[in-house]
């Protein structure tokens, strides 16, 4: 357990290390947006938003489509479908609480079937999630 070991410790040094550079980072991100000149170069996009490239520095101010749910509803549903606009489509999720599915499927098993064959679990990556280097320590 001892290689075990010492790539965890390895890997918990490499793990601090990212976070002050992730930190440094921001910081110096921070720095950069603060000043005049950002300021200058970010004015003009903060309506619209955009990018804009001075001297080998991309400056963006990020945009997202919010589109209001209700409104669609209620303008669609005085559509009939075969007259919808092309850029809008439909779709439809069905969400499972898997919590209460797992205590009505032991209630109704006869009626859980259908769902049970509708069902299927994807693994994830393999991963360490936690290490404790207390206990890592105590193992030497």
């Amino acid at each position: 357990m001892s290689e075990v070991n010492s790539l965890a410790k390895q890997l918990i040094a490499a793990q601090r290390k990212k976070q002050e550079i992730d930190q440094c980072i921001k910081d110096l991100k921070k720095k950069i947006l603060d000043t005049e000149d950002a300021s200058q170069i970010l004015t003009p996009l903060s309506n619209e938003g955009g990018s804009k490239t001075q001297n080998g520095i991309t400056f963006s101010i990020g945009r997202t489509h919010l589109w209001n749910q209700e409104a669609l509803d209620e303008i669609l549903e005085a559509t009939p479908r075969e007259y919808w606009p092309p850029f809008v489509r439909q779709i439809t999720e069905y969400k499972v609480d898997n919590t209460v599915w797992n205590k009505w499927a032991l209630a109704n098993p006869g009626l859980a079937e259908p769902f049970h064959r509708a069902h299927s679990i994807q693994l994830g990556d393999r991963s360490i999630t936690k290490i404790d280097i207390d206990k890592l320590n105590k193992e030497d």
